[in-house]
């Protein structure tokens, strides 16, 4: 009936889930710190500390006061929090307006909220055809061509 501020906080960060059970979530509560190398077949949710290397096949929540010095390679993420290591993000990567990151981002789509800091080189869309020299210059004048 009564849930503390951490309680709704989880929860709201829970609700976009990608296997939408919440019951096969990792949770790395608010208070907990966990060093070391962590690997989920699973949703995973860190409102903790976390330092090591960080990998799911699910969806990686980070939430506002949580704080990782770790890689981190998940196939969606929503950040809300500080993180200091590079991050790999196969489809989708969500970072909200208190999202601070220190490292290199790729990932194919992205959604930025303003107020978030990022330092470090961001690459969205697919690695696989990189922009020559050429094409940059014909963007940069307003002369896209697909030819």
């Amino acid at each position: 009936m009564f849930k503390s501020k951490e309680q709704n906080n989880m929860s709201r960060d829970m609700s976009h889930f990608s296997s939408g059970d919440k019951a096969t979530a990792t949770i790395i509560a608010h208070g907990v710190r966990v060093e070391g190398n962590f690997s989920s077949q699973s949703d995973v949710l860190i409102e903790g500390e976390v330092e090591g290397n960080v990998s799911t096949t699910g969806m990686l929540t980070v939430g506002s006061q949580a704080r990782l010095k770790a890689d981190v390679t998940a196939e969606n993420a929503s950040i809300a929090g500080a993180v200091e290591g590079n991050l790999h993000i196969g489809s989708h990567l969500d970072i909200k307006a208190t999202a601070m990151l220190l490292g290199d981002v790729t990932c194919e789509t992205a959604t930025l909220e303003s107020g978030a800091t990022i330092n470090g080189k961001v690459i969205i869309g697919s690695a696989k055809a990189p922009v020559t020299r050429d094409q940059e210059i014909k963007i940069t004048k307003g002369q896209i061509n697909d030819n």
